[in-house]
């Protein structure tokens, strides 16, 4: 089993990891199963769902705060681990079917798909050239989870709530996610929290309420998550939600619980330093270790810059490891998906055979600061200051906060 480097951290699923909450939410509300990270039984549950506010985040925030001083003083604070990859598209995917990366079988904001014989999209349900939403001609029960939580809870007498940014609603994967729920598209932050309060309000009998934002995450991907633009979004974000939600609705709802928390962090990263494998002089011959499509076409780029995977020909996976990892010492680990999904850190089992056909051979992980990636003739340039889907502690590490909106 390979050392891991010193800032790389392992997902504690099962012990404090966001695979975990789907089981907790499912417990809180109906009972059902083993407690999870949150313990109690609840009339109606709240969930922010903080795109990449990691504990780094967090953490120097959590004094300065209202809305984060609550949970120090009323309620609960732990810190807990992303799911790996950490990154939107296995998280939310998780959230809304209860399944961890292995068994959902979707990891990525891009990888292989043998139903399409190409790299797809799947949040943006697109091929990986395509910037049109819903654009992929794929029925989604061919390519997505076949069940959603939302479902299941419903199935308990569980009234459920979706409340996301509108332009979300547009993809087939999320028509297809979001199936038991009932979807409130939002166009900004405040009104969001306004008609979640009123319909807390007005929502009798067991409910639960699902608030996804991203507007800090888009923001550290621009400008970087130690940027005075990524402060300001998070200064806007904290303060509506206490001025808009929690002081608005503390006290007055005896068996409701309020829970945030963050797919991932993020860490900073820099364009003008990214390796591209495909273009350095020192990555030549690289060519005859990538699978190709029956069009000829490489299956690349798969992954982020911050975990790229590498889909290998057969025969060719201990030089092809061997290859890219001396070209890359000093900074990126290369590592056999194999060994990582025998290892648990994709999730506990079992182990689907989308998974198994969409997440390749090899996938390199860059040290801090560093990216690896695809140029592709300028196509897949990186222009992001802030990234994830590493294993880093500033990409890993997220808070889980609780308390009951009665006290």
């Amino acid at each position: 089993m390979p050392v891991e480097p010193p800032d790389f951290i392992r997902p504690r699923y099962g012990q404090g990891c966001f695979a975990d909450l789907p089981q907790t939410i499912r417990h809180l509300l109906t009972g059902q199963g083993a407690a999870g990270l949150v313990e109690g039984r609840y009339q109606k549950v709240v969930l922010f769902f903080i795109d990449a506010f990691g504990w780094r985040f967090f953490a120097p925030r959590r004094e300065r705060y209202a809305f984060l001083r609550h949970f120090d003083e009323r309620g609960t604070v732990e810190q807990i681990t992303a799911q790996f990859p950490s990154t939107t598209a296995a998280h939310v995917t998780c959230i809304q079917t209860g399944l961890p990366p292995v068994q959902s079988g979707v990891f990525e904001w891009q990888y292989y798909e043998p139903e399409a014989d190409g790299i797809i999209k799947p949040l943006l349900y697109a091929m990986g050239d395509s910037p049109d939403r819903g654009s992929l001609e794929i029925a989604p029960e061919k390519i997505l989870p076949p069940g959603t939580l939302y479902q299941e809870l419903a199935k308990a007498g569980v009234a459920c709530h979706i409340f996301q940014p509108g332009e979300h609603f547009k993809s087939p994967y999320s028509q297809w996610t979001f199936r038991g729920a009932e979807t409130h598209p939002y166009r900004t932050l405040p009104s969001a929290l306004t008609n979640l309060r009123l319909l807390l309000d007005a929502v009798e009998g067991p409910a639960y309420f699902f608030l996804y934002f991203d507007g800090i995450d888009g923001v550290g991907h621009d400008h970087g998550p130690e940027s005075p633009q990524f402060a300001a979004e998070v200064d806007a974000l904290l303060h509506n939600a206490d001025r808009l939600f929690l002081q608005q609705v503390a006290g007055q709802h005896e068996d409701a619980l309020l829970l945030v928390t963050a797919d991932h962090g993020m860490i900073e990263v820099d364009p003008k330093t990214t390796v591209y494998i495909d273009e350095r002089a020192e990555f030549a011959g690289y060519e005859r270790f990538l699978r190709r499509n029956k069009k000829g076409a490489f299956l690349a780029p798969a992954g982020s810059p911050r975990d790229m995977f590498l889909y290998i020909e057969d025969g060719l996976l201990e030089e092809a490891q061997g290859f890219f990892a001396a070209r890359l010492a000093g900074r990126a680990e290369v590592r056999r998906v194999g060994e990582m999904v025998a290892e648990g850190y994709f999730g506990p089992g079992p182990v689907s055979e989308k998974f198994i056909a969409r997440a390749g051979d090899l996938v390199i992980l860059p040290y801090a600061g560093e990216t690896v990636w695809w140029w592709g003739g300028g196509d897949y340039e990186q222009q992001f200051y802030g990234n994830h889907g590493g294993l880093t502690r500033d990409e890993m590490e997220t808070p889980l906060l609780a308390c009951e909106l009665g006290r």
